[in-house]
């Protein structure tokens, strides 16, 4: 199958899944990216217009996804999960261990992941690798619609609350800065946003590795 190809299903099954807790793992990690980025930007924090640190994060995360996708060409593909996972691990631990809240959740759901990938190392199934890889990469994009399009939408309209489950689970708004900037809702600048970062996604997502 083609990466492109391979890519859509991937987008779709996330957009499918992201507001259940099957995706747990994927949560953790976009979230992961989007702390340690905004973290960067901390000393910006009233010095700067309010949306300058949301939209330096957007571009961020959308920059390591596709630094991400260009890895997915090469033979390193099959390794992006595992470094996946282990930062986001490693971050859950620290945090756990830092706040001294475990939650037995998200604990469960990184160890099972962790154990799946490790066995399709074990058993060579690199095919099956990819298509984790594109799970952890398309996640970043998802994470962005969810923050910048579907939080807004959601917290403005009660109904779209019950249609938009895929907000289900994330805790984290970059939206919230956009609120009538410029006059327009936050959604609207979201959606201006996700159309023109997803244009690089898009393209580096073709002529990657066949699985």
């Amino acid at each position: 199958m083609r990466s492109e190809e391979r890519a859509g299903i991937v987008a779709a099954v996330l957009l499918l899944l992201w507001g259940t807790i099957l995706t747990f793992p994927l949560h953790r990690f976009t979230v992961f990216l989007e702390v340690a980025v905004s973290s960067a930007f901390d000393g910006l924090a009233g010095k700067a217009p309010a949306v300058v640190i949301p939209i330096l994060v957007i571009v961020i995360l959308t920059a390591v996804e596709v630094v991400l996708l260009l890895i997915s060409k090469t033979r390193f593909a099959c390794y992006i999960p595992a470094a996946a996972l282990f930062v986001t691990t490693a971050a859950f631990v620290y945090h756990s261990i830092l706040l001294r809240e475990f939650d037995a959740k998200i604990g469960i759901a990184l160890g099972i992941v962790l154990i799946l990938t490790a066995l399709l190392h074990l058993f060579g199934a690199e095919k099956i690798l990819l298509w984790e890889g594109d799970f952890f990469i398309l996640a970043i994009s998802v994470h962005l619609v969810t923050s910048l399009v579907a939080a807004p939408l959601s917290a403005s309209y009660a109904v779209m609350d019950k249609i938009l489950y895929i907000d289900h689970y994330h805790d984290t708004d970059l939206s919230v800065s956009f609120a009538d900037f410029l006059t327009l809702p936050a959604f609207v600048w979201g959606l201006f946003f996700m159309i023109i970062l997803s244009l690089p996604v898009i393209y580096y997502s073709f002529s990657r590795k066949k699985a």
